[in-house]
């Protein structure tokens, strides 16, 4: 996120529409009539008027530096109203100037403090106050002038993330959470879409927290607003912080790592091809490898080639044609257990429509553990496209679970193009 700097600040003042005095007022009356603002003219007091034509002149001359001491000195006489605001304004002047803008701070806040600031200079001049507060490390003064701008309709400049940063640098993260919220959803609701940029630092300030669940919340913030293999990828790993799952479920985790694309180190593709094998589902070890090769995060000469994947390869043919193709052909009653890791298994071999049945079967018998059917259930619809079917699966998935399966729910949002389901439908059955 960019800053205003300091310089790009000094040419912003230089032309923040600053009064520039060529002759002292004479006739307090004319110079009324001659204003076009709807402010009341100013008048300088006759005490000060000598010092400003001074400073004028110097400003006027080749070295304009030679009106500093004279504009410090202005600034720290017992000045009010109209004097201190004229003096402010010389400041801003001379500060732009010379380039420096420890004078421009002093002249705005001067500017400031007189209360003639004219209102169309007053949110501009309170976002400098600000700025100029933040850069000095002074977090409670810069919020107090950020929101005073924001609240007089300033909207450059980056106000409202300077404004949500002091935060942060006050030891308050749960407030500059909440106003990074407010942001993103003010941001959003506009038509405007809040950049990724934001939602990256906002999940590392909620990181830097230490609360797992807040990290987990912005983390599945970005991944819903900016779907990628990383985000996606951050989401679930940090869903995984929060939450104890056994075997089943970090399987149902990696599949949903898979379809987004979140699996993106050879870690992942051997813990995913390790977590199959457990089970023997022999089409989810292979298709992962070999994706994995595809991808090279893993070579030829990985172990997981030789003593996962070629194993594999040679068990699909015969695992695939012991498989009942229906629950009815299951001998006996079949347990709910036995029906869901024969839907596993035609679930890593992409056979969707069998899949569905088992877990279906599964979900009808006695003892059922139904998130675990429910999960399996929307992730196979999911995988085939049927989004719908997928959707009312989750929406009945709550425990542990529950996180994964709105993941999910987001994720089908996401898709808009059939083209989507076809990616996923298509890729070649093992």
């Amino acid at each position: 996120m960019r800053f205003l700097s300091h310089f790009s600040m000094a040419v912003a003042l230089a032309t923040a529409g600053t009064l520039a005095f060529t002759a002292l007022p004479q006739d307090a009356q004319a110079a009324k009539k001659k204003k076009k603002e709807k402010e009341s003219a100013i008048e300088i007091s006759k005490e000060i008027r000598p010092k400003v034509a001074a400073i004028q002149t110097a400003l006027a001359s080749e070295t304009p530096e030679t009106a500093k001491p004279l504009v410090d000195a202005l600034l720290a006489e017992n000045l009010a109203g109209d004097d201190l605001f004229v003096a402010g304004q010389l400041a801003i002047q001379l500060g732009g100037a010379v380039k420096d803008t420890s004078l421009q701070e002093k002249g705005i806040i001067a500017s400031l403090n007189s209360g003639r600031t004219g209102a169309e200079q007053l949110p501009a001049f309170n976002f400098y106050a600000g700025n100029f507060a933040y850069s000095a490390e002074r977090w409670a003064e810069a919020a107090q002038r950020f929101q005073a701008a924001y609240d007089l309709g300033y909207r450059e400049g980056n106000v409202e993330p300077l404004l949500a940063e002091t935060y942060f640098k006050r030891n308050m993260p749960k407030e500059g959470l909440a106003k990074w919220a407010q942001i993103i959803d003010n941001a959003n609701a506009s038509g405007t879409k809040a950049p990724e940029s934001w939602y990256r630092m906002v999940r590392d300030r909620a990181l830097a927290t230490g609360d797992k669940n807040l990290y987990s919340t912005w983390a599945a913030k970005w991944a819903a607003a900016y779907p990628s293999g990383d985000s996606w990828g951050d989401a679930v790993r940090a869903s995984r912080i929060t939450s104890q799952s056994d075997s089943i479920q970090n399987l149902e985790v990696l599949r949903f790592m898979k379809v987004t694309g979140g699996l993106t180190t050879a870690r992942d593709y051997k813990e995913f091809a390790e977590e199959a094998q457990r089970k023997n589902l022999f089409g989810d070890v292979v298709a992962v490898i070999e994706e994995g090769q595809q991808k090279g995060l893993i070579t030829s000469s990985d172990p997981l080639v030789s003593e996962v994947l070629a194993p594999a390869r040679r068990q699909v043919s015969g695992d695939r044609a012991s498989l009942p193709s229906q629950p009815s052909a299951v001998r006996g009653s079949g347990s709910s257990s036995v029906m869901m890791n024969f839907a596993d298994v035609w679930l890593s071999y992409k056979g969707f429509d069998k899949a569905a049945a088992f877990y279906e079967a599964g979900l009808t018998k006695p003892g059922a553990d139904l998130n675990r059917g429910y999960m399996g259930l929307g992730t196979t619809q999911a995988y085939a496209g049927n989004y719908d079917a997928a959707l009312q699966a989750f929406a009945k998935v709550s425990g542990t679970r529950a996180p994964l399966a709105q993941m999910w729910t987001t994720w089908i949002g996401q898709q808009t193009k059939p083209a989507a389901a076809a990616a996923v439908a298509a890729e070649p059955a093992t």
